[in-house]
């Protein structure tokens, strides 16, 4: 997505919670099983070491073929001898306690929801971030999830985005000042950055470590105050929407009817 213009009026989503869940969950099911599986690895490298380690000690140390040695050691074949039993105790030790640490992992995530979404905020590309959760922003996150196109929503204020870190949607809970805000948002890697603060401070200063990150993505600007439109221009930004510019435009028609 390179620019929001011309895609007509947002679409307010209103229906039951459930249908939003249910469109969350299928369009970040890949992104989460990633995640999922590269936070296992190391469970998973532990489990191949020791089938490994079972393999070469029933083949050199009890003389069994390696076909037969790689059965027993992944516990679909049996062998009487006292290293099977020695070999079945500390395996199931092994096992379970990989088992114990994805409950814990899934556990950890569930109670800190604003990791989990800051986890999933790092894993998109090619997306487009919002910057402030304003009146405009919560208009632009809504079309942008109406139309099921990837997006990372920046705000520090944890209840503003409360609903939305709820439903498991990549928010950042955090200042977007910060450059490494910016880079768990992924701004290398985004077609779109939109700043729908309030704050011109903060405009001024996210253009900037924007476009210093990222030369090719589009930056859109809201901006309140006219005088800083040519300087936000000179940080980098594509476009710079000017509040009072656009609403005299609105007024203008109507100024030129005669009563």
């Amino acid at each position: 997505m390179d620019t929001l213009a011309g895609c007509g009026p947002p679409i307010l989503i209103k229906g039951a919670r459930a249908v939003k869940l249910s469109r969350s969950m299928r369009r970040f099911f890949w992104i989460r099983l990633r995640m999922f599986l590269r936070r296992c690895a190391g469970g998973g490298v532990v489990m191949a070491a020791w089938f490994a380690f079972g393999t070469a000690a029933f083949h050199y140390l009890d003389g069994l073929p390696v076909s037969r040695a790689l059965a027993v050691a992944l516990y679909v074949g049996y062998t009487p001898s006292p290293l099977w039993e020695l070999y079945s105790f500390w395996g199931q030790c092994v096992l379970f306690g990989i088992v114990i640490s994805v409950f814990l992992l899934q556990a950890v995530q569930q109670y800190n929801p604003q990791e989990a979404c800051r986890m999933l905020a790092k894993e998109m590309k090619d997306h487009a971030i919002v910057v402030g959760y304003t009146h405009l922003g919560e208009r632009i996150v809504e079309y942008l999830r109406e139309t099921k196109r990837p997006y990372v929503l920046i705000d520090r204020d944890p209840t503003a985005v409360d609903d939305l870190v709820r439903e498991g949607e990549p928010v950042i809970v955090d200042n977007a000042r910060e450059a490494s805000t910016l880079e768990d948002a992924g701004i290398a890697r985004a077609r779109l950055l939109v700043l729908a603060s309030n704050n011109i401070e903060t405009a001024l200063l996210v253009t900037r470590l924007a476009r210093a990150r990222n030369p090719h993505a589009r930056i859109i600007v809201r901006c309140y105050q006219d005088e800083f439109v040519d300087l936000l221009a000179s940080l980098g930004a594509t476009e710079v929407i000017s509040s009072s510019k656009s609403a005299f435009r609105e007024i203008e028609a109507h100024l030129a009817v005669q009563p």
